[in-house]
């Protein structure tokens, strides 16, 4: 029911799957039909009750004369369902009667008593309280058709809702998860919540015994003031217990600590009761990784093999593409998908290239952080590369062609580093086998760091650990830097750090291989 002007109106829903039906038969202006209201012409909220259901069959009545006059099939109303009094309707119910109280009005004509002149004794003292009152009667005669225990859990639950001391979590969850895409997280991140969200409504269901329940019905049916330090520290135990590593662990009870962080940012939650559950899990973690798996960057002899050999692609252009991709992550510290998304636009060319370098730009709408958005110089080892497919791309006419048109996006965010992820790691396996355990693409950006230490090191004065996180695309850790140095250096500094990283820090025999650039098709 709606409640407009002082009046009670009825409110019918029509399927989804009917919306156009209905709207053809009612002449909607758009076509579509999903609900229809209509007044109970009454203000008194017990005397709408009475009047709504029968409202509601004269309402579908005309519809499925209209609709069974031009052929259509009628709406189906008979099926009286016997879900009405699970943890989600009996939440639902208590959320419809709770929006029915707070629009009740203050004001009260309140009932005569015996004695003309005087007010009824324990009367309710304005409407907001009597349509409290009819709903507790309501809620009680629903319950009573129950089992005592099925009974006294759907009054505790609609009455909870009502009085705001039992919060669902799923129109919680639904808002935050709303919130974040309005945030622009990246697809794979919001998909981890929801996921993360479904573990912890197994973790209900496994801890209530309650084995026929679906997780998805329990999570989002229960009570948010239910969640405290005890079930969060329980839930992590659970975790545990099933065998999750440290990593995913903390990754789930990330997730939990973020969505409590909005709550108590939006105003429905006092405190956050998964801060400082994730202690011991990054030790732990440390201790799970195998002898040699750590991740870590290639050695000079890894990168040799992988830099002279052949990838074996059914898709032919794939081998060269390896080569550029890997040569490139070395000798910038690039991001896998950084590089594969270089467009003609993030090209920098410079007016006068025999002096200064080129770059590439890593734009907002690829960068990983705010930080990632950076322009790279080019090493003169690696502009080659970018000379030939630069020059390809604005060969196809298109405004800003992709540098690595062959490469398809793919996965949950739809990057065109997807699909280059998985032939890299076949060409690394095949390369490199076993003894490439804890080496991935992003080792190339673990050796340009290395390449900068060693250089730094070794006399270069511009590789210094601002320089390089700004080059990387990292927040520096050092507070002086973070806080006081400029956001942005000058492109001759940046040059400078590359140069002088090459020369002091790249070992010969690495640099010999990477001058061999050009390879057949």
């Amino acid at each position: 029911m709606l409640k407009r002007g002082g009046t009670y109106y009825v409110r019918f829903n029509v399927p989804e799957d009917r919306v156009e039906d209905v709207g053809h038969v009612l002449r909607a202006k758009n076509g579509k039909k999903t609900e229809i209201v209509r007044t109970l012409q009454t203000r008194d909220y017990r005397e709408a009750l009475k009047r709504r259901d029968a409202a509601l069959e004269v309402i579908r009545n005309q519809v499925n004369d209209k609709l069974i006059e031009i052929g259509f099939a009628p709406l189906h109303g008979d099926l009286m369902p016997d879900w009405w009094a699970t943890p989600e309707k009996a939440v639902e119910t208590g959320q419809h009667y709770r929006q029915q109280i707070e629009q009740a009005s203050d004001d009260y004509d309140p009932a005569e008593g015996i004695v003309p002149g005087t007010v009824a004794e324990g009367g309710p003292n304005s409407e907001r309280e009597h349509v409290r009152s009819v709903v507790t009667d309501l809620v009680l005669e629903a319950a009573d058709k129950l089992p005592p225990a099925e009974g006294q859990r759907y009054f505790q639950t609609v009455m909870g809702v009502v009085d705001g001391t039992h919060t669902p979590l799923g129109p919680l969850a639904d808002r935050w998860l709303s919130s974040q895409k309005r945030l622009r997280l990246s697809n794979g991140l919001i998909n981890r919540h929801q996921r993360v969200l479904g573990v912890l409504g197994e973790y209900l269901v496994s801890s209530s015994g309650s084995k026929n329940s679906l997780p998805d019905t329990v999570f989002r049916s229960y009570s948010m003031q239910n969640v405290d330090k005890k079930l969060a520290r329980r839930f992590r135990e659970w975790l545990e217990e099933k065998g999750k590593g440290a990593n995913t662990i903390n990754s789930y009870l990330s997730s939990m600590r973020s969505f409590w962080t909005w709550l108590v940012d939006a105003g429905e939650a006092e405190s956050n009761p998964w801060v400082g559950m994730s202690g011991g899990l990054k030790k732990l973690a440390k201790k799970e990784i195998e002898n040699g798996a750590e991740k870590r960057p290639f050695t000079d002899a890894e990168i040799i093999a992988l830099l002279t050999g052949e990838p074996n692609s059914r898709d032919p252009r794939m081998a060269r593409t390896i080569h550029d991709v890997f040569r490139l992550g070395l000798m910038t510290g690039a991001r896998q998908n950084e590089l594969c998304s270089l467009t003609v636009g993030r090209v920098v060319v410079p007016d006068n290239p025999g002096e200064i370098l080129w770059g590439i730009s890593i734009t907002r709408d690829v960068a990983k952080t705010d930080n990632s958005v950076r322009t790279i110089p080019l090493h003169p080892l690696v502009r080659p590369i970018i000379e030939r497919r630069l020059k390809a791309a604005k060969g196809t006419g298109e405004p800003d062609a992709l540098l690595f048109p062959e490469l398809k996006p793919g996965g949950e965010d739809s990057k065109l580093g997807w699909g280059f992820s998985k032939h890299f790691l076949r060409y690394r396996k095949a390369v490199l086998g076993e003894e490439g355990s804890g080496t991935d693409f992003h080792s190339t950006r673990r050796c340009f760091a290395t390449f900068m230490e060693t250089a730094l090191a070794n006399g270069a004065a511009a590789c210094t650990s601002t320089v390089h996180d700004r080059l990387i695309g990292h927040t520096s850790t050092r507070l002086a830097a973070n806080t006081y140095a400029a956001k942005q250096f000058e492109w001759s500094l940046y040059s400078d750090a590359i140069l002088g990283m090459v020369d002091k820090g790249v070992p010969e025999r690495v640099k010999e291989a990477l001058r061999v650039l050009e390879r057949p098709n």
